[in-house]
């Protein structure tokens, strides 16, 4: 086979070669307002009918509290004796339960918002994630055309294979499929953030908020000491112990002779259990935070490599580039190294983007796990 020397192959190269043009493609809506997280926020809160029902089961489970607390005059102390007891205790129990249960309905409320807060924040920067991955993709397409047109130019003077021009034309109908799951996956990503923001599914904001780099200055003694707040002020630890309140009810205003059908020793299995509940709440949400902390930890460390190999990406551009210029390079090395410093840019910001929910979790790390109390879900 014929060596083409590079001058052929750049003069050749400087004909059209009817590369596809993305940025003049139309769309059928119109990307003229702005769209922040935080009033992409305060729109899912206004759209969220869990938040709203959540709101107002305060409310109802206050009049009930109310109602229950009007037909009791006195409040039984200890274990009882009888029915008559035991009916005394019943209705002692309904009023703490019924007030137990509007304090609860009190944290499954911020816990509702917290979750959308959390679902708001990974669905905004998904859309920011998909975004750039339709980028990557039409720079891949762009690349691969390019490389394509070269190898045809090749094999047309017999400087290249069919075998390998087969190749070429491959990997740039692989470029054109990535680039339409590209296209889906943007799609997708907008129809879970309009869903979650009361939007019309067709709707498209231009999002203003992209995650900058910010140092995670938290050292391991902060850790601890985060964590101990967080357990402490926790909905989810708060709600677990509202229940095992009630649990010891069922000791403390135990009546023995009456007509219930568990026994005294019973109850207090059941309280020991609800107690490991709450252990257990409490070392998930801890274990939860270490193992955020240091996934942020090493995400920072990755971040810092891929700024040096971003670096070392652009060099290589910039050699290729003024190859290209002064006439010893082609312009399928200067496309190729443009898809790299691409692919970088990429990689830093998925980065960038799991450090941004990474630290929310941070702040709230029972919306990714155990959520679910809340009466809510985290995407």
């Amino acid at each position: 086979m014929k060596k083409l020397p590079a001058f052929v192959l750049s003069t050749a190269l400087l004909f059209p070669l009817s590369l596809p043009v993305y940025a003049a493609e139309t769309t059928s809506v119109v990307q003229s307002q702005s769209l922040t997280y935080e009033q992409a926020l305060e729109r899912a809160f206004n759209a969220s009918i869990p938040l709203k029902n959540a709101a107002d089961e305060i409310d109802r489970s206050f009049e009930i509290r109310q109602t229950i607390g009007s037909g009791i005059q006195s409040y039984p102390i200890g274990v009882g004796n009888g029915e008559k007891e035991a009916a005394e205790r019943a209705k002692a129990k309904a009023l703490i339960q019924a007030d137990t249960a509007w304090g609860i309905s009190k944290r499954k409320y911020d816990l509702e918002k917290d979750n959308i807060i959390y679902s708001v924040k990974t669905a905004y920067n998904n859309v920011l994630k998909a975004q750039k991955q339709k980028e990557l993709a039409e720079a891949n397409v762009k690349n691969q055309e390019v490389q394509k047109n070269v190898a045809f130019y090749k094999a047309s003077e017999g400087a290249l294979s069919q075998y390998e021009l087969s190749q070429e034309e491959g990997k740039y109908n692989s470029a054109l499929k990535q680039k339409a799951a590209a296209d889906k996956a943007l799609d997708d990503a907008w129809t879970k953030l309009n869903a979650l923001i009361g939007a019309p599914q067709e709707a498209r904001f231009a999002l203003v908020d992209e995650p900058q780099f910010k140092p995670f200055e938290r050292s391991e003694t902060d850790l601890e000491n985060d964590i101990t707040y967080v357990v402490s002020n926790s909905d989810l630890v708060d709600m677990a112990e509202k229940q095992l309140k009630i649990q010891r009810l069922n000791v403390e205003l135990y009546t023995y002779n009456a007509s219930s059908s568990t026994s005294y020793k019973a109850e207090e299995i059941g309280v020991r259990q609800v107690a490991n509940k709450v252990d257990d709440t409490k070392k998930n949400l801890a274990d939860g935070m270490r193992a955020i902390y240091y996934s942020i930890k090493q995400l920072e460390d990755q971040y810092k490599a891929l700024t040096i190999e971003l670096k070392k990406a652009e060099e290589t551009l910039k050699m290729a580039q003024v190859r290209y210029d002064t006439g010893v390079g082609i312009k399928a090395d200067v496309t190729a190294a443009e898809l790299a410093v691409a692919d970088k840019k990429k990689k830093i910001f998925d980065t960038l983007i799991q450090l941004d929910n990474l630290k929310l979790a941070y702040e709230k790390p029972w919306v990714v796990a155990g959520a679910s109390a809340g009466g809510g879900s985290a995407q």
